[in-house]
């Protein structure tokens, strides 16, 4: 029996798929769905051979933000509380930032708020063409603190900032214009993407595609606290002397004499 309520997990030939599971509220995010994301991406099975994450919504949405029920009930905490209740949030997205594997949010419906900043630390965000987005804090007093670093990084597009300043709608057209958005297909077509992907991805050295995405990660959040020469050279030359690297490096100079 699975321990979550507010999401499923389905692990299966590598691709670890997480779905939101609050359908009657449109996939909305409160505390106990923040806990159980938390949780499973702790706890994500990198070492039993996922090779890719799968990130989508139950029913007509793909998620409404966050959930506004919720937030009514925490009124009365102070300051302190409330921003260690932010903090929540700001670790789901940080661990699905920084996932060793490829993920792919797959989405469709509406797309609000926080559910922004789900997509925006995704690797790959598929959507179907009638999806709908929105920035809604500014509506509700709020400001898009915990997503905003995470939209920024993957796109510093005008038109993204100017709809978290306006909260207008915009479809999946303008998504894609304008780098919210990588690929969108017709509802339902999502699983030749997966199997692309898992494809490609069963090609590379597990190893080194968790390398390299901490590789970008941390340049893009100017996480490296030394000189860049020095961390980009050590990094090299670690990965360089490990077995994976080897068997690869050998096994591609025998499919040369094979093919001579």
């Amino acid at each position: 029996m699975s321990p979550y309520k507010n999401i499923l997990t389905h692990f299966e030939q590598g691709v670890f798929t997480i779905t939101l599971n609050r359908e009657h509220k449109r996939n909305a995010i409160d505390e106990q769905t923040m806990d159980e994301l938390q949780d499973v991406l702790t706890n994500f099975p990198v070492n039993e051979g996922a090779r890719l994450a799968v990130l989508r919504g139950k029913g007509k949405d793909f998620c409404a933000g966050a959930d506004l029920d919720w937030m009514r009930t925490t009124q009365g905490m102070d300051e302190q509380q409330l921003s260690l209740q932010n903090m929540k949030l700001q670790k789901v997205f940080e661990l699905w930032f920084d996932l060793p594997v490829f993920t792919i949010a797959i989405i469709h419906g509406n797309v609000v708020g926080g559910a922004i900043g789900l997509i925006a630390s995704s690797d790959m965000v598929v959507a179907s063409a009638e999806t709908r987005f929105r920035f809604s804090e500014v509506t509700l007093g709020l400001v898009p603190a915990t997503i905003a670093p995470f939209v920024l990084q993957r796109t510093r597009s005008r038109f993204v900032r100017n709809a978290m300043l306006t909260a207008m709608a915009f479809r999946t057209d303008k998504a894609l214009e304008h780098g919210l958005v990588d690929r969108v297909i017709d509802y339902g077509q999502e699983q030749s993407i997966i199997d692309d992907c898992l494809e490609a991805l069963n090609k590379t050295s597990s190893g080194a595609v968790s390398e390299t995405k901490k590789l970008c990660n941390d340049l893009i959040f100017n996480r490296i606290d030394e000189p860049l020469d020095t961390y980009t050279t050590a990094l090299l030359a670690k990965v360089r002397k490990t077995e994976a690297a080897a068997q690869r490096i050998e096994g591609f100079f025998q499919s040369i004499e094979k093919k001579g």
